[in-house]
C-alpha cells in the first residue's frame, strides 16, 4: 500500500508531503489547479519519462514514495536523473518494474502495463484454471527441448562424420602399436647397449682380467688369507679378519664368474638394435600426436574411443529423438487445445460481463471483447494469441484497447476489469475516469469504485462529488498566488469542497445537498 509521497520541483508543484491510508482516496480541485501532476509523479516512479516536468527555476525534481514500509526514489536533474529503492541506486527498469508490483495507474498519458500483449494474456488467465496454462509450458518446454537438441545433431551430421574418420584413424593407429606403460625406458637401455658392444667388451674384459689374470686380484686375496690363517694361530683376534677376507674371496669369485658370462651373452645384434630403434621412433611420433610419454597416449586413446562411441550412437539417438518429437508435438496439441478451450470460454464470459460493466459506467453504446487469434505456431504460452478490443462507439467498429480508447475510457475500461479479474497490484490510480460522466453513470462509477476500495487500495483525480463523497481520504489542491497546495479536506471543509463540486457555490442549498451527499454515502 502507498503510505506517503514527497513531491520536490514538480511541474506546479514545489514540495508537497502527503500521507494516504487503505480505501478509497480522491485529489479534486478546480479545473487547471493541477490534480493530475501526482498522477504524474507516480508515473515517473514507472519509468515515464521526465521531459517538461521540472519545475521552471528548480535545478532538481524528486519523487519519493513510501509503500509497504520501502522507499521507491527518482530523482531528475538537468540531462540525467537518479533511481534508487531503499536508498540504493538502480536503474530505472528495476524501478519501474518493482513499483509496477505495487502501484498501477490508468490514465490517458500514464505507464499503462495492460497495453502489453504479454498483460492482457495474464488478464484473461486469471479466469481459467491455472495448472492448463503450467501444463502447456511444461509440454511446450519439453518439445522445444526435443526440438533443439534434433537441430545441433542435425547442424553437427556432417562435422560428425568428418571426426568419426579421425577418430577411428587415431584409435586404430594408437591400439595398432600395442603400448606397454614402461617399456619406453627399457627400450631406451636396450637400445644405448646395442650401441656400445665393443666398448662394453672392452671395459668388462679388462675388468674380469683384473680379476683372475696374471697378478690377479683373486690370486692376491687368496694370498692374503693363507697369510691371516697361518698368523692366527697365534693370535685368535686376527680370525675374525680372516673370514671378512674369505668373504670378500668368495664375492669376487662370483662376480668373476658373472663377468664371463656377460661376456659370453655380449654378441652383436645389428637387427636388433634396428627393432628397438624403430619402436623408439614409433613411440616418440605418437607423442608428438597425442601426448608425452605412454600413459598419455593411452588416456588419448581412451577418450577418443568413448567420443567414438557418442558419435557413433548420434544416428541412433536421432532416431530415437525423432519419436519422441512426434509424441511431445500431439502432447503439446493436446494440452494446448485445452488451454484454448478455456480461454475461449473465459473470453466469451468477460467480453459479455465486462461490456456490461462498461456501458453501466456511462459509455451505453461500449463494446468490449477478448479477441483470440490462432498463431501459425505454437507459442511459448499457448497456440493463440490474446488482445483486448474495445469501440466506444458501434459505427467505428472494434479497434485494439490502446488505440480505441480515450484516457476517460480506458480508465473505466479498466474499473471495469479490476471489479470483475481483480487488480494485481495494490494500489490502483485512476485519472480521467469521470470525463464525460453524469446522471446516474455517475453515481454508478462512483459505486464500483468504492466496492474496489474494499479490496485494494484507490486513488482517484476526479471532478464528481459523487465519487468524492464515496472516499476515506479526500484532498483538495489549491493554486493560488503562492502557488499548488494540496489540503487534507476534512469536516466543515470537506462538506464546503463538495458544495463547491456540485454546484461551483457555497450557498446554503448547495451546502445541504453537500452533506445529503457525505450522509448517504457513508
Amino acid at each position: 500500500m502507498l503510505e506517503r509521497l514527497e513531491v520536490q520541483n514538480l511541474a506546479v508543484l514545489e514540495q508537497v508531503a502527503l500521507e494516504f491510508g487503505p480505501g478509497l482516496t480522491v485529489l479534486t480541485g478546480e479545473t487547471g489547479a493541477g490534480k493530475s501532476v501526482l498522477v504524474d509523479a507516480l508515473s515517473l516512479l514507472l519509468g515515464e519519462k521526465a521531459e517538461g516536468l521540472l519545475r521552471p527555476g528548480a535545478d532538481t525534481l524528486l519523487v519519493t514514495a513510501f509503500i509497504d514500509g520501502k522507499s521507491f526514489s527518482r530523482k531528475v536533474t538537468q540531462g540525467r536523473g537518479t533511481a534508487r529503492i531503499e536508498g540504493e541506486v538502480v536503474s530505472l527498469r528495476e524501478l519501474s518494474e518493482e513499483t509496477a508490483q505495487h502501484l498501477a495507474i490508468h490514465a490517458q498519458h500514464a505507464a499503462l502495463a495492460l497495453f502489453s500483449r504479454k498483460a492482457q494474456r495474464r488478464l484473461l488467465d486469471t479466469q481459467i484454471e491455472p495448472d492448463l496454462l503450467a501444463r502447456y509450458q511444461r509440454a511446450y518446454a519439453h518439445y522445444q527441448s526435443i526440438q533443439s537438441e534434433i537441430e545441433r545433431l542435425e547442424a553437427a551430421a556432417r562435422e560428425r562424420e568428418r571426426k568419426l574418420d579421425i577418430l577411428r584413424f587415431q584409435t586404430a593407429e594408437i591400439d595398432q602399436a600395442r603400448l606397454v606403460v614402461g617399456e619406453e625406458e627399457q627400450l631406451r637401455q636396450e637400445a644405448e647397449r646395442l650401441r656400445h658392444l665393443e666398448t662394453l667388451r672392452e671395459r668388462v674384459s679388462a675388468a674380469a682380467g683384473a680379476l683372475s689374470g696374471e697378478g690377479d686380484a683373486l690370486g692376491l686375496v687368496a694370498l692374503a688369507l693363507r697369510e691371516i690363517r697361518a698368523a692366527s694361530r697365534f693370535d685368535a683376534q686376527l680370525e675374525s679378519l680372516g673370514r671378512d677376507l674369505e668373504g670378500a674371496l668368495d664375492t669376487l669369485r662370483a662376480v668373476s664368474r658373472e663377468l664371463e658370462d656377460y661376456l659370453e651373452g655380449l654378441e652383436a645384434d645389428p637387427q636388433r638394435l634396428d627393432e628397438v630403434e624403430a619402436r623408439l621412433a614409433l613411440i616418440e611420433r605418437l607423442e608428438r600426436k597425442y601426448g608425452e610419454g605412454i600413459p598419455a597416449i593411452l588416456a588419448y586413446a581412451e577418450a577418443a574411443r568413448q567420443e567414438l562411441l557418442e558419435l557413433e550412437g548420434a544416428e541412433d539417438r536421432l532416431g530415437q529423438l525423432y519419436a519422441q518429437k512426434e509424441s511431445a508435438w500431439q502432447t503439446l496439441l493436446q494440452v494446448g487445445q485445452q488451454l484454448s478451450q478455456a480461454r475461449f470460454r473465459a473470453a466469451e464470459m468477460l467480453s459479455r460481463k465486462a461490456s456490461e460493466e462498461i456501458r453501466a459506467l456511462g459509455m451505453p453504446a461500449a463494446e468490449f471483447r477478448v479477441g483470440l487469434t490462432p498463431l501459425e505456431h505454437p507459442g511459448p504460452d499457448g497456440l493463440e494469441e490474446i488482445q483486448l478490443l474495445f469501440s466506444a462507439n458501434p459505427s467505428l467498429g472494434l479497434s485494439p484497447l490502446e488505440k480505441a480508447a480515450s484516457g476517460g475510457e480506458l480508465s473505466r475500461v479498466m474499473l471495469a476489469l479490476a471489479l470483475l479479474t481483480g487488480s494485481e497490484a495494490e494500489t490502483v490510480v485512476f485519472d480521467e475516469i469521470d470525463t464525460g460522466v453524469g446522471g446516474e453513470a455517475a453515481w454508478q462509477v462512483a459505486e464500483r469504485l468504492a466496492r474496489l476500495a474494499r479490496e485494494r487500495q484507490v486513488l482517484v483525480v476526479t471532478h464528481l462529488p459523487q465519487i468524492a463523497a464515496r472516499a476515506q481520504n479526500h484532498y483538495r489542491v489549491v493554486k493560488n498566488e503562492a502557488g499548488v497546495q494540496v489540503q487534507l479536506v476534512q469536516g466543515e471543509e470537506r462538506v464546503r469542497e463538495l458544495a463547491r463540486m456540485l454546484s461551483g457555490s457555497y450557498s446554503e442549498a448547495a451546502l445541504e445537498h453537500a452533506r445529503e451527499l457525505l450522509g448517504a454515502s457513508t
